[in-house]
Parts: C-alpha cells; structure tokens; sequence
C-alpha cells in the first residue's frame, strides 16, 4: 500500500483539490492561506514538497517487484513525525 500525504501538483495536470480544501484548513489553522504549500513542506521531516511523480515512484517500486515484500505501507510524506511508528 502506497501512503502519500500533502500531495501537490502543478503543470499540465494540477490538482484541484488544494484549491478547493487548502484556503479554508489554513484559515481554520490561523494561517495565511497563500503559504498551503510552504506549510505542508516544512511540517515533514525532509522539508520536501511531494509531488505526484514521488507517488508515481512508489507504485512503480511495488509494481517492479524490486523486493520480495508483501503487507507493507510505504510512506510518501516526507517523514510525518506523529505517523513514524515508535
């Protein structure tokens, strides 16, 4: 199973989903909505912004059958410290 969190895309195919939900979970946050993308960067542990194509990558790892793995949940997220199992 493939995990993404706070996926964002731009390009020829972006998603509407942040236009839709980002403005109005910022301001319920208390934050200026033009900084949605800043604020899902800078929350993971990598500081990375992902992107469909970090999405695309997993399922392409899992697709290759690179490793003889079942039953694993592969994280795209950049490293969400209250997701990291202890």
């Amino acid at each position: 199973m493939v995990a993404p969190d706070a996926v964002f895309s731009h390009g020829e195919r972006p998603s509407g989903l942040w236009a839709e939900v980002g403005p109005d979970r910022m301001r319920s946050r208390g934050l200026d909505p033009a900084g949605l993308e800043a604020y899902y960067r800078d929350r993971n542990l990598l500081k990375a912004q992902i992107t469909a194509e970090h999405v695309g990558s997993a399922v392409l790892f899992f697709l290759t059958r690179a490793t003889p793995t079942t039953g694993v949940t592969l994280p795209v997220d950049g490293g969400l410290p209250e997701a990291t199992p202890r």
